[in-house]
């Protein structure tokens, strides 16, 4: 017997009207996947992947046509269509109490009313059809900008009803790994709207959402900025950042990836040495922020006293740890009271409900690469990122 099929039979013996009310709303929204047939069609298709060499080709001034936007348009529209409705059948895969949670359920049916309306879109044809698709894909953007927050409150909620943590760990990756491909591909196609539209692709130096002369190291100055911002107005104090650079050539990539890495990592690091320091901010240490080729050096090095948990530990979803204190007596001291109060009050500003290592390692293995830690008993976290090229021949990065 189907789980809808049982779960409608439970409905109609249930006792409790409002109770079957709500049970019934919530069986009817999770079957329509089920009956919806193109849904189903398109959650069958394998997906076509996009190539960023190709991509930055395609926009390049050596190609032998223009970029066509109606047919880049077109083309997007399919590879929605085939992604949204694989996400769909991730959501459907989770068992079902995780499957109701309110948060979750909104999700879903989110995705599920994009679905319909990209069905629902005519065939795009002409210049005009292209300019109604970007305004949608526009707001597509927008609109899923809380995704991540989403999927993190609703398994937080229903983090005890999946079957293990496995399961939830493939609906999160996989989910995860699918929103990263559709914001890539969708913000590609509007830079490369814009661009046409200011005939300045070529110019500027970008090839839609390629920044053809990436410099890692003002990425890098950027991010200590903002995350010196955030990390003052949540501790009234901000480690001192010393950046060692060696790589000096500039890059195309994808900057929001990158970005989105470092500002994670600049977080923890920050968090644990103020954190860890929080009896002696007078002498608040450095935090080491590295970009080198040699896939050896490590990204980052603090000294915030390292995480009590194992290093995979830490790559779990869900999992926030409290840095080691240097002192266990430090916790008794009177003097830090009120600095501890406003830490504990506002320290959400710089950590969440543990997504951040898991969805950097996610993305970093997206683009052919890896993320890692070692722990340095009782001084720090040395963390090692690797990022694949994205500009070469090799098509071992797809989108």
């Amino acid at each position: 017997m189907s789980i809808y099929r049982y779960l409608s039979t439970t409905v109609r013996r249930s006792s409790s009207i409002s109770h079957t009310s709500a049970l019934s709303g919530i069986v009817k929204q999770l079957a329509k996947f089920s009956s919806h047939d193109e849904l189903i069609e398109y959650s069958q298709r394998p997906i076509a992947y996009c190539y960023p060499n190709r991509m930055i080709e395609a926009c390049s001034l050596h190609h032998s046509t223009p970029v066509d936007l109606v047919q880049t348009a077109r083309e997007l529209h399919d590879q929605l269509l085939v992604r949204i409705a694989h996400c769909l059948s991730h959501f459907q895969s989770i068992p079902f109490l995780p499957g109701a949670n309110p948060t979750l359920l909104s999700l879903h049916e989110r995705y599920l009313k994009y679905f319909e309306t990209f069905t629902q879109f005519s065939e795009i044809r002409t210049s005009e059809d292209e300019e109604k698709f970007f305004e949608l894909i526009n707001r597509f953007v927008v609109q899923n900008n809380d995704v991540i927050g989403l999927l993190s409150t609703g398994c937080s909620e229903a983090q005890k009803h999946f079957k293990s943590y496995k399961i939830m760990k493939d609906f999160l990756d996989n989910v995860l790994h699918i929103r990263l491909s559709m914001r890539l591909l969708a913000e590609h196609y509007i830079e490369l709207h814009k661009q046409q539209e200011k005939q300045e692709q070529i110019r500027s130096g970008w090839r839609g959402a390629i920044c053809m002369n990436f410099s890692p190291a003002k990425a890098v100055q950027q991010c200590i900025d903002d995350v010196s911002s955030l990390c003052f107005e949540t501790y009234t104090v901000v480690p001192h950042v010393q950046v060692e650079n060696t790589m000096q050539e500039p890059i195309p990539y994808f900057p929001s990836i990158v970005e989105y890495i470092l500002r994670e990592l600049l977080k923890n690091s920050m968090r644990a040495i103020v954190e860890h320091k929080k009896s002696s901010l007078g002498n608040v240490q450095n935090v080491k922020q590295y970009f080198e080729e040699n896939r050896e050096t490590p990204l980052l090095k603090d000294q915030g006293g390292g995480i009590d948990a194992s290093d995979e530990q830490m790559f779990t979803y869900m999992f926030s740890g409290d840095v080691v204190n240097e002192k266990e007596e430090d916790k008794h001291i009177d003097i830090l009271a009120d600095f501890q109060e406003r830490m504990t009050q506002s320290s959400k500003q710089m950590y969440g409900y543990g997504f951040g290592l898991p969805v950097c390692r996610l993305y970093a293995k997206f683009f052919n690469g890896s993320l890692a830690l070692r722990q340095i008993s009782r001084i720090g976290i040395d963390t090692y990122l690797r990022l694949g090229f994205i500009h070469t021949n090799s098509e071992r990065i797809k989108i």
